[in-house]
């Protein structure tokens, strides 16, 4: 996915589902555009999507809705960088601790880890001028 910007554009704008990987990619093209606004707009309305399914679940479907809690976990992980690059290099110190810490809480599993570290790659690359 990294680099591949002009086709991502083209995929989410032709695209009108609510999918995980649409809207982690409409929150990634609005962290590439800097505007803040835009990226506000963009987590909002991932988080209304994404966590639509943990409020069907109710309290007792933890299991039923860990996919869409480790979206939710990838879509704050992606704000956190966005803020870590374009704010002080201390910030990036501070993001690294905490990225250490959240990939801890994180099933100990490639699927659930791959898909963390992926989202992560592709936000880094978007601020590699700035780190």
């Amino acid at each position: 996915m990294i680099g591949a910007w002009d086709d991502l554009q083209r995929i989410t704008e032709s695209n009108e589902l609510t999918s995980s990987p649409i809207v982690k990619a409409r929150i990634l093209l609005a962290m590439r555009s800097g505007n803040p606004t835009h990226l506000a707009t963009a987590l909002s309305k991932a988080r209304s999507t994404l966590g639509s399914p943990i409020t069907v679940s109710g309290t007792k479907g933890y299991r039923r809705s860990y996919d869409a809690v480790l979206d939710l976990h990838s879509i704050y992980e992606l704000e956190l960088i966005y803020q870590a690059i374009t704010g002080s290099p201390t910030q990036t110190k501070v993001l690294r601790t905490a990225l250490e810490a959240r990939l801890d809480l994180t099933l100990p599993n490639f699927r659930v880890r791959e898909s963390v570290l992926s989202m992560r790659r592709a936000a880094f690359s978007l601020g590699s001028g700035f780190l």
